[in-house]
Parts: C-alpha cells; structure tokens; sequence
C-alpha cells in the first residue's frame, strides 16, 4: 500500500490549521471543541481543521496552548 503524504496548510486570517489526509470527498463530519475531523463515504478520516489556532498565541502564552490541548484531549475520549 502507497504510503500518502498529509498536506498541512494554516490560513492566518482565519485561524485555521487543516490537515489532510487523503485526497477524497467529505461525506460526514465529527466536531469536538476547536476541532472537525471530516470522513469520506467509508468512514475514514480524510481532514482535520483546527479552528481558533494562532502560532503568535503559543509563541508568547504557553497557557494558550494547554488550553487548546485540552480540546484535543476532548476529542480523543470521544
């Protein structure tokens, strides 16, 4: 099986971090906190967007950080 590479990209204006997997249509999405995972029509993850993220944030308040882990951890227990 060919090994895809995730293509990462970040919109500033926005604040978004994505993430994706695979090139395939979404089909179905899970959100949890600042976080969407989007699913193709078999059920695999094909993107992950992060909302709200902010590389100045971390860079001057580690607080701001934990904080936004702390979504993620959210979403791992789901």
């Amino acid at each position: 099986m060919k090994k895809i590479k995730p293509i990462i990209s970040y919109n500033k204006e926005s604040k978004v971090l994505s993430v994706e997997l695979k090139k395939a249509q979404s089909t179905d999405s899970e959100l949890s906190g600042n976080v969407v995972i989007d699913y193709d029509k078999n059920g695999e993850a094909v993107r992950v967007n992060f909302y709200d993220f902010n590389f100045n944030d971390f860079k001057s308040n580690p607080k701001a950080f934990k904080g936004f882990a702390e979504n993620l951890r959210v979403l791992a227990k789901a």
